[in-house]
């Protein structure tokens, strides 16, 4: 096999077994009614073009009696708040698989793509993942919980329950396609595990450009901060809040929150010539900027209305 044919494997060959035995129904919508997708073009060296769906933060929201019985009051109340927060999800999602598939296009989704972990959430996604060949990187919505608390104490257990719906590793997986490595990581709670960090050096180790794939971006700059607050202004007012737009200041950035483990990761990934590119997600706004001398972070926006990433790597 020469260099040209090994460089078109894995391409069609993703993108069929991703969707041959896929059991959803088929909006038969894939217009700008729904989704929004945007084209980009990544150089990555290889001389020869492929294409694939990015998309991020569908937040999908099922919840059932079973979790409405075992859950107080409050939590009920988030419940419901949050389905009024992604009333489209549902619909975004499937007509992102209709788009996907029509077009043979390998799917990549960086995060959040239930909005918490719940029996109607679990339910939702056996029927419509079973036979769906989607490439995962963890969101931090996935180790929330129906129990009180804003994430789960014990953060093995939800992601333990969301492991089931997917091939690789949720820690950190790999996928060869085109001749790239796609290699997805789990930094939802920010820090960066040690057993996820070995596994994403020993991914730099084989001999293929290198496309991260992460839930947050790495470090925020000045527009992604910035875009943060307008965000939250806009969920405040969806939710028929009386709020003023300079309420809402930039937040921390999430390299602050970072232990010195993270930080020594993400500033080692930085001095690598082969990492051409960081697919993210989890500020709902789509957004590109720096990383590397090499790379640059690409910010999916929320799948939930409909945005995606249509990406020719070449």
């Amino acid at each position: 096999m020469n260099r040209r044919e090994f460089l078109g494997l894995g391409v069609g060959a993703f993108a069929a077994n991703a969707f041959a035995e896929l059991r959803v129904f088929e909006t038969g919508i894939e217009n700008e009614s729904v989704l929004k997708v945007e084209p980009l073009e990544i150089d990555l060296g290889l001389g020869k073009a492929f294409k694939v769906f990015h998309f991020s933060d569908t937040h999908l929201n099922f919840f059932d009696a079973v979790d409405f019985s075992a859950v107080e009051r409050p939590k009920k109340d988030h419940f419901h708040k949050r389905w009024v927060r992604f009333p489209q999800a549902v619909q975004s999602f499937y007509a992102s698989l209709d788009y996907a598939r029509k077009r043979n296009l390998p799917l990549l989704h960086t995060g959040d793509l239930v909005d918490f972990s719940t029996d109607g959430n679990d339910r939702f996604l056996e029927h419509n993942l079973n036979g769906l060949d989607l490439h995962y990187a963890i969101g931090n919505h996935e180790y929330q919980t129906r129990a009180p608390e804003h994430y789960d104490p014990e953060p093995e257990k939800p992601r333990k329950r969301m492991q089931k719906f997917f091939k690789g590793d949720l820690s950190v997986s790999s996928r060869i396609i085109g001749g790239a490595n796609f290699v997805s990581l789990d930094n939802a709670r920010q820090n960066v595990r040690e057993k996820t960090i070995a596994g994403v050096k020993a991914e730099f180790e084989r001999p293929f450009p290198i496309v991260l794939m992460c839930h947050i971006p790495p470090f925020y700059t000045a527009k992604f901060l910035q875009n943060s607050a307008q965000s939250k202004y806009e969920i405040a007012r969806g939710l028929g809040k009386d709020v003023r737009r300079e309420d809402f200041k930039p937040g921390r950035n999430v390299w602050d929150s970072y232990d010195q483990t993270t930080r020594d990761f993400w500033t080692w990934v930085q001095t690598k010539p082969k990492l051409k590119a960081i697919l993210c997600g989890h500020t709902h706004i789509a957004e590109i900027d720096g990383f590397s001398e090499t790379a640059q972070m690409y910010v999916a926006g929320g799948n939930y209305e409909g945005r995606a990433y249509e990406i020719t790597f070449k």
